[in-house]
């Protein structure tokens, strides 16, 4: 039996409403953030080069990450959705260079939602309906000088609306990073270069059925860091606009007065264009938790953030491994 596909379209994008300022658009999941770390700072995490590094937010940083970094993430969600998250971080020391010459990252976001009422056209029940949509990544980066970074992140997307209805996409990201002096770095990406959904519904609904393209929104991220004195931890701000005419803010901070223990805190979609600029920001808070044994180093990171759209905190757990 068929059921009506637009209302499943119109559902999944009504919930993405919570999960992206910039609505219902494709990719929306990937843009509410996916690691404990990120999301306690407000993702301002564009220009970070110190604790742990993930190429998803600028393909420039894995250059950075000095050791193996396992991170795996479980997220605490309303509205029947579901985030879940895994990466590898590694740079590589190149001929005559004192530090990391080059890095990469792999990473896999999975997302989705579940337990939607699916019926057909006469109103009669055909049981729980889910949609998901993975991102796989593949960010290479390479250290051009001390100072200078240069990534490329490569994205494949792949979505399941319905029983014989899911789309793929390949895009890709390229970011820098300019560290000024020890303290202070600058960071630019451009994301979703090339990236969109294509949904095909002609077996589904025969000549009834269409073809339709979904663009991703094109995003272009500024970034500042500063680390604090001391090494008492650190701040960071990111501006990030895109071709939909978004102006978003994010802010973060973390600093570590306790040996192995640091506190985190940020604000993130603070949006420059709504009248309500408020309205639709998300502030946020979290811990992590690091102690070394022997070569590893193992660690849980925890973070809560409120959302505009539910009464629900979105909550996140990330388990940290490092290794030489």
């Amino acid at each position: 039996m068929k059921i009506y596909l637009k209302i499943i379209l119109l559902l999944a994008a009504l919930t993405a409403q919570s999960f992206s300022q910039l609505g219902g658009l494709p990719g929306a999941f990937t843009r509410m953030g996916f690691n404990a770390r990120g999301n306690a700072m407000g993702n301002a995490m564009t220009s970070i080069t110190s604790g742990d590094l993930n190429g998803l937010y600028n393909p420039a940083l894995s250059s950075f990450q000095n050791e193996h970094l396992i991170n795996a993430s479980y997220s605490f969600l309303s509205l029947d959705r579901s985030l879940n998250f895994v990466s590898y971080t590694k740079n590589f020391k190149l001929p005559k260079q004192t530090e990391g010459g080059a890095g990469i990252t792999f990473s896999w976001i999975n997302s989705g939602v579940g337990k939607i009422d699916g019926r057909d056209i006469d109103g009669f029940s055909i049981g729980e309906l889910s949609t998901s949509d993975n991102q796989f990544l593949f960010a290479p980066s390479i250290r051009v000088s001390d100072n200078i970074s240069l990534g490329v992140g490569f994205k494949l997307y792949y979505s399941k609306l319905y029983e014989g209805v899911s789309a793929t996409s390949f895009g890709f990201d390229i970011g820098g990073l300019y560290r000024v002096n020890d303290k202070i770095n600058v960071g630019v990406t451009i994301k979703d270069i090339n990236s969109q959904y294509e949904w095909n519904t002609i077996d589904l609904y025969g000549q009834n059925g269409n073809q339709t393209k979904e663009k991703f929104p094109k995003l272009y991220t500024l970034g500042v860091s500063y680390l604090l004195p001391n090494n008492f931890g650190l701040v960071a701000l990111d501006y990030e606009t895109s071709n939909k005419k978004s102006n978003i803010i994010r802010i973060g901070a973390e600093i570590n007065p306790v040996k192995d223990v640091k506190f985190r805190a940020g604000l993130d979609r603070l949006d420059l264009s709504a009248e309500d600029k408020f309205g639709g920001s998300r502030p946020s808070a979290g811990i992590g938790y690091q102690k070394a044994f022997n070569s590893y180093i193992v660690g849980i990171d925890y973070s809560f953030v409120l959302e505009p759209f539910t009464h629900n905190p979105f909550q996140t757990i990330s388990a940290v491994i490092k290794f030489k």
